[in-house]
């Protein structure tokens, strides 16, 4: 491997503290897709943005480039999402002591912006060092936090690289997420029959006791060592004097096996349905696959790579299993092996969220060595391959 450019220190706290004072919710991540295309323009490459900002009710589409070297065809995909959890009105990030953290209470939103700002700078120092290196693509998501909505939307036909690598897993840069489980939403609506609660509370049929009753009997938490289940979300009534006619219920479960998500998903249907009998009143169930599990050996390419990569700035690669989903889900449901990477983001979705410059510095080393190694452990062995994935 040759020796890529050393990450600036003082340029990834720039880049960092810009990107985090950028208020990006879902659906309202323009002021970051904009910094991107302009710090991008700066090296000489140019974005695509697609539509689904239109289509899912937002400003802003999915971005994605190549990003030109010494290969024809790309030989690695490297994402990050743009959005945040919901992020306090304002954001002042600080960097004391060499940690960065907000200012104000409430998320500093390093998830996932410690990735941007790797991606970003490493391309930086890619196009300016005046070295070879392999052709890559980018690719930045919206929406993540809800759903992986942007990663769905994504046109299969966006990324031609035969591996592909996010880093949006938290952690101390080293960790390799090779595994992570699907995950079934559930959504239920009681109908029931309002009554004065104090004259004829007889006449009614709560909705809510209908829910209570139904939630009561589910298995929830903790299911085993590789599912889960929850109710996240109640919501009903009107008013204390008025037997609650509606309420809705919204829950989700997960499983690295399908056949046991199959069952707990059952179970929980099942018990809104009795919840709403046992009460007379009429229940609305859904259920959406959101997204689906995904397991690497540690045979396979990305995960080699990821594995020499990290080496390669001497630490110990870690293999890790995820309790939840990132856009490495829809990749490999996709037929892209993607693996998820640690990106040194410590407390996420936390006012106590924060992120060592260390690590934001090892981070971009990480993304510079994972593009200059991946020729060596590419399923195309040949710059003439056009898109064929391995």
């Amino acid at each position: 491997m040759s020796i890529p450019p050393a990450p600036s220190r003082e340029r990834l706290t720039e880049l960092f503290l810009e990107f985090t004072r950028l208020r990006s919710p879902s659906k309202d991540e323009r002021p970051v897709a904009d910094a991107i295309k302009f710090h991008l323009a700066g090296s000489g490459v140019s974005l695509h943005e697609d539509d689904t900002g239109a289509a899912i009710a937002g400003n802003t589409g999915n971005l994605w480039c190549l990003v030109r070297g010494e290969s024809t065809v790309p030989q690695i995909a490297l994402g990050a999402h743009m959005d945040t959890v919901e992020p306090p009105d304002s954001i002042e990030p600080v960097l004391e002591d060499g940690i960065f953290r907000n200012a104000v209470r409430g998320i500093l939103g390093a998830d996932d912006k410690a990735a941007v700002v790797g991606l970003v700078h490493a391309t930086e120092l890619l196009r300016a060092s005046g070295h070879q290196f392999p052709s890559y693509e980018l690719f930045f998501t919206v929406s993540e936090e809800t759903g992986l909505v942007g990663a769905k939307h994504m046109d299969t036909n966006v990324l031609s690289s035969p591996l592909a690598a996010v880093f949006d897993a938290s952690g101390p840069v080293g960790g390799i997420t090779v595994k992570a489980p699907s995950q079934q939403a559930l959504n239920a609506i009681f109908h029931g029959r309002a009554a004065h609660a104090g004259v004829e509370p007889e006449r009614g049929r709560s909705a809510i006791q209908a829910a209570a009753q139904a939630i009561s009997m589910m298995h929830l938490g903790r299911i085993d060592e590789e599912s889960s289940a929850n109710i996240g979300v109640i919501q009903g009534g009107t008013a204390s004097n008025i037997v609650p006619d509606l309420c809705e219920v919204r829950g989700e479960c997960r499983s690295h096996d399908d056949e046991k998500l199959a069952h707990i998903a059952a179970s929980m249907v099942d018990a809104l349905q009795e919840g709403a009998a046992h009460l007379g009143v009429d229940v609305d169930v859904s259920l959406v696959n959101e997204y689906h599990a995904f397991a690497l050996t540690g045979r396979a390419p990305v995960v080699r790579l990821s594995k020499a990569a990290i080496s390669a700035l001497g630490l110990e690669p870690v293999m890790k299993t995820a309790g939840g989903g990132s856009d490495a889900n829809i990749l490999n449901g996709r037929g892209l092996p993607t693996v998820n990477l640690d990106a040194g983001m410590m407390q996420v979705h936390s006012p106590d969220e924060h992120l060592a410059l260390d690590d934001l510095e090892r981070l971009c080393a990480l993304i510079l060595n994972m593009i200059m190694l991946a020729p060596e452990y590419s399923p195309r062995r040949s710059t003439s391959l056009g898109g064929a994935r391995g």
